[in-house]
């Protein structure tokens, strides 16, 4: 891997364009297979007697695929909430097979209905994007603090708030990502191989 260095390491901007650049060159069928294995660990995610919601994320085309979790999801019962973009924060919609899906600022599909009034109230876990992990849970997202904002509107897990687990291919699963004091941490990860609590 190489990166441009600063004193503490891999720069943030650095790392995000290595991870781009990585995932641009995955094949089709890596993204397929990918897709395939997220979901089937869908049943993994939540402990027994947590509360049946989770809000998920509606995936970049070269993010980990999160349609096929998402729909199973909701085939198992779960309520799942997806957002959208509304100035300069996410309000979440309930998901459902056959909702209806537009493009939004930054080309992501964003659903179209009501904002759920509960907003992210009573979830039990949250899965968030990320274009890297490290294994005491910083995350790297893609620069927008989006999922910075939110998350620091809900209690963390420790303190009985929602399982927040990042979505991500094994390999970007590092050692170390570059973070800064106001960057939330996960508690997990979800790659293909399954589910890994951090921290």
């Amino acid at each position: 891997m190489i990166l441009v260095e600063t004193a503490a390491g891999p720069s943030k901007a650095a790392l995000r364009a290595w991870v781009r650049a990585r995932r641009s060159e995955r094949s089709s069928l890596d993204r397929e297979r990918a897709s395939t294995a997220i979901a089937r660990a869908a049943g993994t995610l939540l402990p027994p007697g947590a509360a049946p919601c989770v809000a998920a994320h509606l995936a970049l085309p070269t993010e980990p695929p999160t349609k096929a979790l998402i729909a199973a999801l909701h085939d198992a019962g779960l309520r799942v909430l997806v957002p959208r973009v509304v100035g300069n924060a996410l309000e979440w919609v309930a998901w459902h097979p056959g909702v209806e899906l537009r493009r939004g600022r930054f080309g992501i599909a964003e659903p179209v209905g009501d904002a759920d009034p509960r907003g992210l109230a009573g979830v039990a876990a949250i899965l968030v994007p990320a274009l890297a992990v490290d294994r005491t849970g910083h995350r790297l997202g893609q620069g927008g603090g989006y999922y910075d904002r939110t998350l620091a509107t809900v209690p963390a897990h420790a303190a009985g708030g929602p399982l927040r687990v990042a979505v991500v291919y094994d390999d970007e699963v590092l050692d170390e990502v570059p973070y800064e004091p106001h960057d939330i941490t996960v508690d997990g990860v979800l790659t293909p191989s399954g589910l890994v609590r951090l921290g």
